[in-house]
């Protein structure tokens, strides 16, 4: 029974480490985009085009990686005194990175 949860717990690790990818990604195409246009008008509409249209309101994107972002802390919140070894580390660098990802968002909101 221990080996099943452990193999549960390492599952839900990997899936925050997937719910941080998604808002890394975001801003790696901020970025992208940020170099391909001169104007801030045209960095948007750049930035724009690589989501859908439901997608395209003003903060979105902003939302949806706010909420990845939680969702990433709290599961490897859950996971972090269950498991030892190298996946405490990988759910250590998920909080903070996710922690730091989420303060960039709400800080860019203001």
């Amino acid at each position: 029974m221990k080996v099943s949860n452990q193999t549960s717990l390492k599952i839900v690790s990997l899936i925050s480490l997937i719910c941080l990818l998604i808002p890394l990604i975001i801003y790696g195409l901020w970025i992208y985009a940020f170099n391909l246009g001169t104007t801030q008008a045209e960095r948007v509409t750049i930035f724009k085009d690589y989501f859908p249209d439901f997608l395209n309101g003003r903060w979105d994107t902003t939302f949806i990686s706010i909420a990845f972002c939680v969702v990433a802390i709290l599961l490897s919140t859950t996971n972090l005194k269950k498991i030892k070894n190298y996946w405490r580390t990988l759910n250590i660098f998920i909080i903070v990175i996710s922690s730091l990802l989420l303060l960039l968002n709400l800080f860019s909101m203001m």
